[in-house]
């Protein structure tokens, strides 16, 4: 016990520091930081004992410190690294992709009651090659941020697909890609034509999804305003003189990018994370090869007993599967949100239909999407028994703008002949318009160039 206590102390005062650093490819940095050119300051801890086994998520700890006695005085041995170094070795054992009904059905029971011709299209299958390259990221992943001593993922995360299966009906030949996994939560998108509301759950949020359409109407995108003074504030970084090279290409890199979200806010509509029934896939399984699904597709989620109409709406890191749009989650689980997901065992089950994509993208007919979904999930088998799930819409109209009060003119009162009235605009005579006369106290108010509709700004 008084070995394990001092090996916990050691990585604690060693590892904690490090370990705090956001997760790579999970977050980002604080604008402040990012745009104020200077390097992050290390998080302060004081000097005192952590409990390291809160830094690892569900990871088994084995750890043991091995001594020898050195040749070297103290202040030679504190100037020589090998002296005090700690050597890590993770390990993981990478399960295997379910294929059978049996072990399908440990995690979502009685699938096969809503797929009855499922075990026939499971007679003699392999998982789909994209589960093989799913763990090929993973693993990229754990080795760029063990090395560099950042937060590993939880364990639910690292383990959060159970399969990937590419099924297709033997009678109708409809073909679908099953993939059974956790359900992450997907906030993301943003549209100027629909009235909607927006929730940036975190720092990582992007008002623009792959699944996109030309706008309609001149209204400005919310998300525009605050892209454009992010981008003020990236230039204002870049002229200062204190940069160095790496610091310059970061930023340089940064503005291209706000110019870019820019242009497309302007030009596009998308998907609403809050509102819009939608699923995320890795980008390395959509539109990379022959059979593989595309933005647009038609899909459906099962959770709990209840099937949920979706398209196929944005892509996600490589190395993590499993997420679904705000407005999906929160049906399933209600609190749903930045620090709750709906689903963390691999239960919740997503069927892609490939080449199902109606091109042009338009925006959600939510009706059209049931339907679509209805008719897919029946050609490829599906039982007429299933609980679906019908999505309205949250869209609310715009206001209508208030014009402005039309003033009520009195007549002026009729002058002596003998006394001309002068405006005070100048030499004309009493023939002047009265309503554009500043002696007129009912007009003297009103701007020659009022309007009686709204600042775009307000749209904003």
């Amino acid at each position: 016990m008084e070995r394990t206590g001092k090996t916990r102390r050691i990585l604690g005062t060693i590892l904690l520091p490090l370990m705090l650093l956001p997760w790579a490819g999970c977050s980002k940095k604080n604008p402040a930081t990012e745009t104020s050119g200077q390097p992050e300051r290390p998080p302060f801890l004081p000097r005192k004992n952590y409990d390291t086994a809160k830094l690892f998520n569900g990871i088994a700890l084995k750890a043991s410190v091995q001594t020898s006695l050195g040749t070297n005085t103290a202040l030679s041995s504190a100037a020589i690294p090998e002296s005090y170094r700690l050597n890590l070795d993770l390990h993981v054992e990478w399960p295997k992709a379910a294929v059978t009904v049996s072990d399908l059905e440990m995690a979502t029971p009685a699938l096969s009651a809503f797929i009855p011709s499922l075990p026939l299209m499971l007679t003699g299958i392999a998982p789909s090659p994209d589960y093989a390259i799913l763990l090929d990221h993973k693993q990229n992943s754990l080795k760029a941020n063990l090395i560099a001593l950042q937060k590993l993922p939880y364990k639910d995360s690292l383990f959060d697909c159970q399969t990937i299966l590419e099924l297709r009906n033997p009678i109708s030949s409809r073909r679908a890609l099953l993939v059974q996994a956790i359900m992450n939560v997907n906030a993301d998108g943003s549209d100027g034509d629909r009235n909607l509301s927006i929730e940036k759950l975190s720092q990582t949020f992007q008002p623009q999804t792959n699944y996109r359409w030309p706008k309609k109407s001149d209204r400005t995108n919310s998300c525009l305003l605050s892209v454009e003074d992010q981008l003020a504030g990236l230039e204002q970084s870049l002229g200062e003189g204190t940069l160095t090279g790496e610091q310059r290409l970061h930023l340089e890199k940064q503005i291209a990018s706000s110019k870019a979200t820019i242009l497309e806010l302007k030009r596009w509509s998308f998907l609403v994370g809050a509102a819009d029934p939608f699923i995320v896939l890795p980008s390395f399984m959509v539109g990379k090869a022959p059979g593989q699904p595309s933005i647009g597709d038609y899909a459906i989620v099962m959770a709990d007993g209840i099937i949920y109409p979706a398209v196929l709406g944005d892509l996600g890191p490589n190395s993590k599967i499993g997420e679904a749009s705000l407005r999906i989650c929160r049906e399933i689980d209600s609190q749903s949100g930045e620090e709750r997901r709906p689903a963390s065992r691999p239960e919740v089950v997503y069927l892609i239909f490939p080449g199902s994509a109606e091109k042009p993208l338009k925006a959600p007919d939510y009706e059209h999407w049931s339907e679509r979904c209805h008719s897919l999930w029946k050609e490829f088998g599906g039982s007429d028994q299933a609980e679906w799930h019908e999505w309205t819409s949250l869209e609310k109209p715009w206001p209508t703008p208030t014009p402005s009060p039309t003033p009520i003119l009195t007549p002026e009162p009729s002058l002596p002949t003998s006394a001309p009235f002068f405006s005070t605009q100048g030499e004309h005579p009493t023939g002047t318009n009265p309503a554009v006369s500043l002696t007129n106290p009912l007009t003297q108010d009103i701007s020659s160039n009022a309007s009686i509709f709204p600042s775009t700004i307000e749209n904003r």
